[in-house]
């Protein structure tokens, strides 16, 4: 090789690998984060409230839990398996193209297609399973998730995995999306996302906080400072606030006030008014329909005298 200021050209050239000069191992790379990505934020399946409602003649009612759904879960993720198979069928659809008139080309059935078969019947039952034992208990109730912590603890663990899977991906990419890119990983997630490779839930608020008028917004007498925690005069059941599971309808889930002790007059501006017993509007006209016989009878025995 001739040489170049009287060194040789190949010492002037860089050192590349293979990999490196065809960019191969970056494509690895990046198909290894994405595929780690999908199986990761796999959307999950999500059960409808009541889907699993038993029929049948002679069933007591509550028998069973048929309203509460299980909590969202993935039941199949990406993997080899799938590329392997969508790559091999796409070939399979275009082999033939180039072959001359009368020329066939065999493609026999692998055993690894028969496994991925048998993998799809595997998870149809898992899912099966997980809808009988849903509805044999009610984690809700004191007690029952600790017999089914006992006898089946992976319906638990793979529900709470996803939930904490959910707020990852949500917290990861509101940062990103508020800071910017600063580490390698955030640049792979980010370019997942963007391209729509990969997708998962947003945190939002619930209410909108406005600052037009900051007296309403900052004064002391607004309900969440004022302590007036009953305003409606309502007691809630628990789970009134449920966003999964079993949810109460638009009138919520509420306790008869008929039937609860201190259910009226729990307004801090009633209860200062009943301690010099001034008592509201409402318990005036009723406290005065009451003491009207007894004046009435007071006032007969005097004219008498």
């Amino acid at each position: 090789m001739p040489s170049i200021g009287g060194a040789s050209a190949s010492s002037h050239m860089p050192s590349f690998s293979p990999g490196q000069g065809t960019n191969f191992d970056k494509g690895r790379e990046i198909s290894g984060a994405e595929m780690g990505a999908k199986q990761r934020y796999t959307t999950p399946t999500t059960f409808a409230d009541g889907a699993a409602a038993i029929s049948g003649a002679g069933r007591p009612a509550g028998q069973y839990n048929e309203q509460q759904a299980p909590a969202p879960v993935k039941y199949n993720v990406p993997g080899p398996q799938e590329q392997y198979m969508q790559n091999r069928q796409e070939i399979r659809k275009t082999a033939g193209a180039g072959l001359p008139a009368g020329v066939m080309r065999t493609d026999p059935i692998t055993d690894q297609e028969v496994a991925y078969l048998q993998k799809m019947k595997d998870q149809s039952e898992v899912a099966d399973f997980d809808v009988y034992v849903n509805s044999l208990i009610n984690p809700r109730k004191p007690g029952e998730l600790q017999w089914l912590m006992s006898v089946y603890p992976e319906f638990v663990q793979r529900r709470i995995e996803q939930v904490h899977q959910d707020y990852e991906f949500a917290l990861r990419n509101q940062m990103i999306d508020m800071w910017g890119i600063n580490t390698k990983d955030d640049l792979m997630f980010k370019y997942l996302v963007d391209q729509k490779k990969v997708d998962g839930p947003r945190l939002g608020r619930h209410t909108a906080l406005s600052d037009t008028y900051a007296a309403g917004a900052l004064s002391p007498f607004i309900g969440k400072f004022n302590g007036d925690s009953k305003v409606d005069g309502a007691l809630y059941a628990p789970f009134s606030s449920a966003k999964d599971g079993a949810k109460p309808g638009a009138d919520g889930w509420k306790f008869s006030n008929a039937t609860n002790p201190f259910a009226t007059g729990r307004k801090t501006e009633d209860m200062a008014r009943s301690m010099y017993d001034i008592g509201s509007a409402a318990q005036n006209t009723t406290r005065e329909a009451s003491m009207a016989p007894r004046r009435a009878a007071a006032s007969t025995s005097y004219a008498r005298t």
